[in-house]
């Protein structure tokens, strides 16, 4: 099937009945009926894969390279009741939101083999028991989040004696390893269920287990998700997400960090919509993207503890803009599932801890349902978002990055400054998710799948002999301004044998002044012998039966596909070689790029090896159905200093003399 026929069957795939309002929501036309006709369609689609006697789901296995790769990874839980409780998030709600236990489509109740399933698993004596929760499992705050939310089809039909296995199987969890980081969110959920019904629910450690997570707060609403340091979208589907859950229906953690909690979540909203595009699409950036529209979680949650600092009309903006942005392109498969991908289904973005069942955490975005349709909410007309209108720019220190919402156009950009990594090895956090030097919420980003080599695209990098490349990687912040990024990142020893310290090795500096359309990075090394240097540009989609065509500029490269363009443009740069790039697929693997099709990048590279303290500038830029052009930029340069006018700006850089 080619591409144009792809685009018509995702379109007639996702048609909905329910008629767009655009008086009421003028930006996205949704309404809650929107969002209850695709909650009944996800379900519908997935309830068809439930075992009649057992209640447990079985998903179909995806059969690409990532199932190879994925085979070579032992996950420490047990996938079939992980995909349980994410499959029934949205069932959940459903339930209670509409009061109706069965959907369109699907001729059965969708709560029964859920509450068979837990029946029968937490029984001992049932030969379909799951056995003691294993160390590292993830299972249970979903369960009690089910009680919690409606008690009158998932707790309330229970005899004594099949609520006292639940709770006690409930305790074995809170009782259970947990991993340092938003894991523990799943211990503390259960917590108010167990202690409700005096079941002892191991209140004083899961207590210091609260005060760790949120000593992780890094500001501006911001958390680094555990010990590995890193900070991602965990901060909305994990922390945000979970800390309201947990202000609602626990009184006692409520009085102790209730207030920690609302400051936090102020902040939060604060930068929250800076984060979409005009089209409704978030920044990709960093791990586990198949969630999808799970970023409304935060949303959800917080109005119904009357958390939201947001106005109701814009925050159903951005929660009504995203789940229509996930929708239109086709985040269900052939199947009728929500499938491992990001637009569609694309498994070379995905991590190798992923199952097929996991994109069904998205369904926690689905939360907003539980907002009483008369809320504000759902009755206010829909209010612009910063790409709705004027954009704008944002410094977010805690987060050690920069947003930027283009006036041109409304597409949403990060500007990485730094991300404290403690280990880089860990499962997902690779490079390519988090080092760039700037992610677009039009473009998205380059992808080889789990266990690829390195990408350059949207990253300096060096070489200390022009065959083997070292990229941008554990960067630190120098300074955060809307405008203005510094950084640097150490340079790996050229002999790998070299154990030097990081905090001892030579370094990349690079300072990022961000435009309202398109930046100019400058970098320079210290390293004490001149090493080869490179810059890639911005990472696009393009079709996969197309070749690339780049086109050349004065003193740089243009290229282009499917509506999408990448541009690099020297300023002052030593020799070297300006090419565009093409990703192939790796054998076996769907893509080469986040929005699926094949990678494309625009690429500097110095022919000779560039001495230390010399300045290399370009600019870069990358659009969605517009050429991207340079405006009026001017470069001075003397002894120790450089002088760049961007955009009627004079930015003074000090260098090395």
């Amino acid at each position: 099937m080619n591409l144009k026929a792809q685009q018509i069957a995702v379109r007639n795939s996702t048609k909905l009945l329910t008629p767009d309002n655009f008086k009421l929501s003028p930006y996205t036309g949704y309404t809650r009926a929107h969002w209850l006709e695709i909650t009944e369609k996800i379900i519908a689609g997935m309830m068809p894969y439930f075992d009649k006697t057992t209640g447990m789901p079985d998903l179909p296995k995806v059969d690409d390279g990532f199932a190879k790769f994925e085979q070579n990874f032992q996950e420490v839980n047990i996938p079939q009741l992980r995909a349980l409780e994410r499959t029934m998030i949205g069932v959940i709600f459903y339930s209670k939101a509409t009061g109706k236990d069965h959907v369109p489509g699907y001729d059965g109740s969708i709560t029964e083999p859920y509450i068979k399933a837990i029946i029968k698993g937490t029984d001992p004596n049932s030969g379909a028991y799951w056995g003691d929760p294993q160390p590292g499992d993830q299972v249970g705050s979903v369960f009690a989040m089910a009680v919690y939310v409606n008690p009158q089809r998932f707790w309330d039909p229970l005899t004594a004696k099949q609520k006292g296995n639940v709770l006690e199987w409930l305790k074995k969890q809170v009782y259970n390893k947990s991993s340092n980081n938003n894991f523990y969110y799943f211990h503390l959920a259960v917590a108010p269920l167990l202690d409700k019904n005096c079941v002892s629910s191991n209140r004083e450690q899961l207590t210091k287990m609260y005060n760790r997570l949120m000593g992780w707060y890094q500001g501006d609403g911001w958390f680094l998700d555990g010990a590995n340091r890193g900070i991602d979208y965990y901060n909305i589907w994990a922390f945000q997400l979970y800390n309201q859950l947990i202000y609602k229906y626990d009184p006692t953690w409520r009085r102790q960090f209730g207030s920690r909690i609302k400051r936090t979540t102020a902040a939060f909203f604060k930068t929250f919509h800076y984060l979409f595009g005009r089209d409704g699409g978030p920044i990709p950036w960093g791990r586990s993207l198949t969630y999808r529209f799970a970023c409304n979680a935060s949303i959800g949650w917080s109005v119904l503890n009357g958390n939201c600092s947001l106005p109701a009309g814009e925050a159903r903006r951005i929660a009504s803009g995203s789940l229509k942005y996930f929708w239109e392109y086709g985040c269900l498969d052939k199947n009728g599932l929500l499938s491992l991908g990001y637009r569609g289904a694309n498994t070379s973005m995905a991590e190798m801890y992923m199952e097929p069942f996991d994109p069904y955490w998205a369904m926690q975005g689905m939360s907003c349902l539980l907002i009483p349709a008369n809320d504000p909410f759902w009755t206010a007309i829909e209010k612009p978002i910063p790409a709705d209108g004027k954009g704008g720019r944002l410094a977010v220190k805690g987060a050690q990055f920069v947003l930027r919402v283009s006036s041109i156009d409304g597409e949403a950009r990060m500007f990485p400054a730094g991300q404290p990594f403690f280990n880089k090895t860990w499962m997902g956090q690779i490079t390519t998710r988090y080092d760039q030097n700037a992610y677009s919420s039009y473009l998205g980003f380059c992808t080889l799948g789990e266990g690829s080599d390195e990408i350059g695209a949207g990253r300096t990098g060096y070489s200390y002999d022009g065959k083997k490349w070292f990229f941008r990687d554990r960067v630190k912040p120098v300074q955060i301004e809307p405008d203005h990024l510094i950084s640097t990142y150490p340079l790996k020893p050229a002999d790998e044998k070299d154990l030097t310290p990081d905090f001892q090795l030579d370094e990349m500096t690079t300072h990022t002044l961000i435009g309202n359309d398109g930046e100019i990075h400058i970098f320079w090394h210290n390293y004490p012998d001149p090493i080869y240097l490179s810059l890639g540009g911005y990472g696009i989609s393009i079709p996969l039966e197309s070749e690339l065509s780049p086109k050349a500029t004065n003193k740089g490269l243009l290229i282009s596909g499917g509506g999408n363009y990448s541009l690099l443009q020297l300023l002052k740069a030593p020799e070297g070689k300006v090419s565009g790039i093409l990703l192939k697929p790796r054998d076996g693997w769907p893509a080469s790029h986040l929005f699926g099709g094949q990678g494309a990048y625009t690429n500097w590279q110095s022919i000779q090896p560039v001495p230390p303290h010399q300045p290399v500038i370009i600019y870069v830029n990358g659009a969605r159905n517009r050429i991207p052009k340079m405006g009026d930029i001017k470069v001075l340069s003397t002894p120790g200093k450089l002088n760049i006018r961007f955009e009627g700006k004079w930015y003074n850089i000090e260098m090395p003399n």
